[in-house]
């Protein structure tokens, strides 16, 4: 019988509709040995499963490309000469040890006698994925040189550091040291701190956090108030943050829409849609907040994962008629919408990782120590998504995309034509929904193609895309086009990350691909010298021994 065929011509995006009712052309349901379905025209031809060509193009290039390397810049903003002398150091030679390390510093001290300025040049440029090991050491350096004059800020950052890199204990010594060294934490402090136990999910540390901020007469803002919220999101307890939302409201500190976002994705993640919108009218009604893009948005997204679509799309026509022009990640997160019959499945790609707000720290790497908040509403809430679904439950190898599946998609792409043709053009991050879409509900294959196409009208894919192509082809145990993705990655220059791992584990072991997954978390930490987290390694751990035995 004739069967869906989404897939996207080489002409433009206006063909997604279109595609799905192309003449000629049946889905035979059987499946090959790699658990993709076998595309074949009425002749008995079968169309390619294989990796899109410009992923096969770059990966069978990549060992020509490795000969003649992009040039990259030593520095990526402006520098003191004194820094640049460091910075040249440091990158072109890297110390092999902390001794080497610190001989190397003092000689730089002696050598051209730094101001303060010079080494926090320095230390800005250094927070890069490829040395933030080496950052962390030079910044514990800096705190012991007098010439320095170390402030609260300085071990600030630090703590910060540590946070993200999940190194709870060296985050712990680092604030203990500020103290010891006379200097008092500030509101700052507890902030970053807090939010280093929320992304851990320590929720018992973060209050503990919390309680000793309050009990040394520090006074929260509303970004201290927004980071505890999250904490509580991201531990799925949506209930304690709104319990935090009313202390502050008696407390006469106004929530920014940031705190309203960070208390809308926690219900959406606890599958409560319709307490978001309550505590959205609630504060709309207290405040004098007009919402935004975002704010929108984040309801979308609540109703969107809990598989209510209409409610969803009522939610983005509302953010239209108050004027708002719908951005990138607010088509993407109305496509992802259609997509999530199955939440468990919907939590397990929506991984963030990894990032894709050009340049999203949890991707790129960056940020910045005074957005205490977590992130923005809307950013962060792709990271709760970390760790919210039980592969077990996800595990789709093989599978076949339902008619009402088939529907959702044809919906999706019926939208995505709609908005620009209203002049609303998707970007990055509504394509890379669109390949996720397709990947959850086994359409690898028009996942494959959407990439393509992508390419074709000139998007650049971010490093995010790239992960949820790699998962397309997990899900669906295609190992050999998971390769050439990686490979392809890394002639990008976009090396593993714990949020990159972090999806890949996850599409790994969903799609029956255990020891792949247990693989891939050796070579992060033996090869890259990346920590992975915990859960991700005894998950990978887990599904190896299943294998064995």
């Amino acid at each position: 019988m004739p069967a869906l065929a989404a897939t996207l011509t080489r002409s433009s995006l206006a063909s997604l509709n279109s595609c799905f009712v192309r003449d000629g052309l049946v889905t035979d349901s059987r499946l090959n040995p790699a658990g993709i379905r076998q595309n074949r025209r009425p002749d008995g031809s079968q169309l390619s499963n294989k990796c899109s060509p410009v992923v096969v193009l770059a990966a069978g290039t990549a060992h020509r490309r490795r000969k003649w390397p992009e040039a990259r810049p030593l520095v990526s903003g402006r520098v003191t000469r004194k820094a640049l002398v460091l910075i040249k150091e440091l990158k072109t030679k890297p110390p092999t040890n902390e001794d080497e390390l610190h001989q190397r510093l003092e000689n730089w001290v002696k050598g051209v006698r730094p101001h303060r300025r010079d080494l926090i040049d320095t230390i800005k440029e250094m927070d890069t994925a490829d040395t933030r090991e080496l950052l962390c050491q030079v910044m514990q350096w800096s705190l012991s040189e007098d010439w320095y004059e170390a402030d609260a800020r300085d071990y600030t950052k630090l703590v910060e550091r540590f946070g993200k890199d999940g190194r709870l204990g060296e985050m712990e010594r680092a604030f203990a040291g500020m103290e010891a060294d006379g200097i008092a934490p500030d509101l700052i402090s507890f902030s970053v701190k807090i939010n280093a136990y929320g992304r851990a999910k320590e929720v018992e540390k973060a209050e503990a956090a919390w309680e000793e901020m309050r009990l040394r007469g520090i006074t929260p803002d509303a970004k201290a108030y927004t980071t505890m919220m999250t904490v509580y999101g991201k531990a799925g307890q949506p209930d304690k943050a709104e319990q935090l939302l009313d202390a502050m409201l008696a407390a006469a500190c106004k929530p920014s829409l940031v705190t309203l976002c960070s208390i809308i994705t926690a219900y959406g993640l606890a599958g409560r849609p319709d307490d978001a919108q309550r505590v959205s009218d609630k504060v709309l009604s207290q405040t004098d907040l007009t919402p935004d893009c975002n704010t929108f948005t984040a309801l979308s997204a609540a109703f969107g994962l809990n598989g209510r679509t209409d409610e969803a799309v009522a939610a983005f026509k509302r953010m239209v008629a108050a004027g708002l022009k719908p951005d990138d990640r607010s088509v993407a997160r109305l496509v992802e919408a259609h997509g999530s019959m199955d939440r468990q499945l919907a939590l397990l790609l929506g991984e963030g990782g990894e990032g894709g707000e050009g340049g999203r720290e949890d991707e790129e790497g960056g940020g910045k120590e005074s957005e205490r908040e977590g992130g923005r509403g809307e950013g962060s809430e792709e990271e709760q998504l970390t760790g919210s679904a039980t592969s077990e439950e996800g595990r789709v190898k093989g599978r076949e995309a339902s008619e009402e599946e088939k529907l959702r998609c044809r919906q999706a792409v019926k939208l995505v034509l709609e908005l620009e043709g209203a002049g609303i053009r998707p970007g990055v991050e509504t394509y890379t929904s669109l390949i996720s879409l397709f990947a959850s509900h086994g359409l690898v294959r028009e996942a494959a193609e959407v990439f393509e196409e992508m390419q074709r009208v000139g998007l650049q894919p971010n490093a995010r895309t790239y992960t949820r192509l790699f998962q397309a082809y997990a899900l669906a145990g295609d190992m050999d086009s998971c390769s050439q993705v990686r490979k392809t990655m890394q002639v990008l220059g976009w090396t593993l990350n714990p949020p990159i791992v972090r999806g890949m584990v996850r599409a790994l072991v969903a799609g029956g691909q255990g020891g792949a997954a247990a693989e891939l978390v050796r070579e992060a930490e033996e090869e890259e010298g990346m920590r992975v987290d915990g859960d991700v390694k005894e998950m990978a751990g887990r599904y190896a021994e299943e294998l064995v035995h």
